[in-house]
Order: C-alpha cells, then sequence, then structure tokens
C-alpha cells in the first residue's frame, strides 16, 4: 500500500496557494499538479516544480490523481467536484461546500452514488485545541452547557478591500470568517434549532455589512451569540489568539467563551473557572490554565488526515452532510438579516 498519495490542487487563489504549502510540509502527500486559470499558475507551477493544467478535463484525461483539494471559487464547486467523484477520485472541497443547498445536496449525492470520499474544508476540526475543548466538554466538567460566546472582531485594512468582491454581497465578514464559526459552534455544542441575526454596514458603508450580531438556539436549550466586524480594533477573534496562520500576529487573549453549570471555559487560550467548593458567588472563584501547545500545523494536519481517507485508513472527520448543515444555518443567517426575524433552521 501507498505510504504516500498524490494530490492535485484544483484551484489557485489564496486557499489554493495555503494547501499547496500544507501538501509540501505533509509526510503524507506529494504535490501532484496544479489547475488553474490565474495568470500567476506558471509561476507557481515553476517555483513548486509541479505540473500545471489549465482545466481539469485535461487533468482527469491524461493524467490522473489519487485526490484532489478543490478552492475554486463556490460557483463552480458542483461542476468541479461531481466531474472528480464521478471518476472515483476523493475530493477535499473548500468550505462553503455550494452556493445553495440544492447544489449541495446533488454534491453529496454523487459522494454516495460512486462511494468515494467527501471531505469539507473546515480545518479548525483539525486543531488539537479544538479536540481538547471538545473532550472537556464531552466530560461534564462544565455541567450542562448554558450559553455561549463568540467574538471575532478583524480590523481590515484599506488595501484589502481592493479586491472589489469584498465590497459586494458575500463578500463581507459573515460569509468569510464567521462560516468557520458556524461549523465550530455545530462541532461543540450540536444541531441549531433557530437563528436570528442583525447586520450593519453603518462604518465601511459597502453593499455588504461591516458588522453583525447572530443568535444561535441549539436543539439542546443552549443559546450562542456571535458577534463579527471587519472594523473593530481589537484582539478577540479566533484567527488572532488560535495561532494557526502565522500571517496574524498572535495575543494571548480567547474569542469562545462558554459557561456551564459546574464552570466556564474561554479558549484558543484554554482557561476553565470554577467554584472549589460550593458554586455561590459569595465564595471566590478559581481557574486552571491548561498551557496546550498552539498548533500551526492545521491545515497540514488536514492534509494528512485526508491522506488517510484515501487510504482507508480513517474515517472522514468533516464530510459532506456537515457542509450542508453549515450553508443551512447561514442560509438562515442571511435571511434573517434581512427580515430580523427568528428562522427555524
Amino acid at each position: 500500500m501507498k505510504k504516500k498519495i498524490n494530490i492535485s490542487v484544483i484551484g489557485t487563489g489564496l486557499m489554493g496557494l495555503q494547501h499547496i504549502r500544507a501538501i509540501k510540509k505533509s509526510n503524507k502527500a506529494i504535490l501532484h499538479s496544479i489547475v488553474g486559470v490565474n495568470k500567476k499558475i506558471k509561476v507557481i507551477s515553476k517555483e513548486y516544480k509541479v505540473k500545471m493544467f489549465n482545466n481539469i478535463n485535461s487533468l482527469i484525461k491524461n493524467d490522473k490523481p489519487d485526490a484532489v483539494i478543490i478552492s475554486t471559487p463556490t460557483q463552480l464547486h458542483e461542476v468541479h467536484a461531481k466531474a472528480f467523484l464521478k471518476e472515483k477520485i476523493p475530493v477535499l472541497l473548500e468550505k462553503p461546500i455550494s452556493y445553495d443547498v440544492k447544489s449541495a445536496k446533488k454534491i453529496i449525492n454523487f459522494s454516495k452514488l460512486y462511494k468515494t470520499p467527501l471531505l469539507i474544508g473546515y480545518h479548525r476540526r483539525h486543531n488539537t485545541i479544538l479536540s481538547k475543548v471538545k473532550k472537556i466538554i464531552l466530560s461534564k466538567k462544565l455541567g450542562k452547557i448554558v450559553s455561549v460566546n463568540v467574538i471575532c472582531w478583524l480590523y481590515k485594512h484599506k488595501e484589502y478591500f481592493k479586491e472589489k468582491w469584498r465590497v459586494k454581497k458575500g463578500g463581507g465578514p459573515l460569509g468569510i470568517n464567521l462560516v468557520h464559526d458556524i461549523d465550530t459552534v455545530c462541532y461543540l455544542f450540536g444541531p441549531v434549532k433557530y437563528v436570528q441575526a442583525f447586520t450593519s454596514s453603518k462604518v465601511r458603508k459597502f453593499n455588504v455589512e461591516d458588522t453583525a450580531t447572530v443568535n444561535l438556539v441549539f436543539k439542546s436549550g443552549a443559546l450562542c451569540t456571535l458577534n463579527v466586524s471587519d472594523t473593530i480594533v481589537g484582539p478577540w477573534s479566533y484567527e488572532l489568539t488560535a495561532g494557526e496562520n502565522p500571517v496574524y500576529p498572535i495575543t494571548d487573549q480567547s474569542a469562545y467563551f462558554i459557561g456551564g453549570t459546574s464552570g466556564s471555559l474561554q479558549f484558543p487560550n484554554i482557561k476553565n473557572w470554577y467554584y472549589p467548593k460550593d458554586r455561590s458567588w459569595w465564595n471566590k472563584i478559581s481557574f486552571k490554565v491548561d498551557k496546550i501547545k498552539k498548533d500551526t500545523n492545521t491545515l497540514v494536519n488536514q492534509i494528512d488526515h485526508f491522506s488517510d481517507v484515501v487510504l482507508k485508513r480513517s474515517k472522514p472527520k468533516v464530510k459532506g452532510v456537515d457542509g450542508l448543515i453549515s450553508l443551512k444555518i447561514f442560509n438562515a443567517i442571511k435571511k434573517s438579516a434581512i427580515n430580523g426575524k427568528k428562522i427555524k433552521v
């Protein structure tokens, strides 16, 4: 059996480049080829000494890889994913799974029909910190989870908005940043029953939100508030606190705050708050810091996991259905942001 798998990266934009670099760092995968239409593809091909193709049909016809990572625009996800799944080539598909629920279901059905793995690129699930938090929640150390607060404040420089699609619908912090947080809270706290959202574009005055507040009600009864903004200066966001991406200067703060009947937890800088004796606000509350090492190899971990799935050594951590769930929640958020009403997922 092969020790390493050959992976082709479809799409050579920002995320495509990150996947290329992750594959090069992986001990379980080899960069087979790249497929793209942008002007940089020749430069990338030369830099990484890898074959390039201008379209997926040419790749499939002439030199099939063991697996592919698709990081093309969302509108192309269905066409690209189905083409590879039909050839029984396993797919790691960047988030979101597709542009609408109907399209997402077609992709999932192709995976089932051709009995070929389909994974979705919610890479946070491969972070050792998130795995640790999940274990703490399952251990019941926090008691019954009552409420969750998530902050995602990332001030984006004006240079960021030179890409015109970032100032139009779909290019705001809801679609770019909060989609990861939606998957994270679903992974940690289970199915969502209701959503309600409010957005604002008062600061930048673009045709897309710059700030949003989203309220979730989980089927467990727990409540969650997610606040996202690209106009606020502050150290509280997963991106600035988890250390996953070396591009961002890391802070010693946290972005997630979980409240339970027996204790509370904050992360990525894990700190567990609890009463040593009787639970009462009259007593002094204590805390324990978990000095788990920051995981800077989350994308590499994802590649390694994908390789294990392809070699049938592991089952997918993030399946197509997980991408569908996140998409349904995101669609409900967008609908609620328009009418301000509570929407059932």
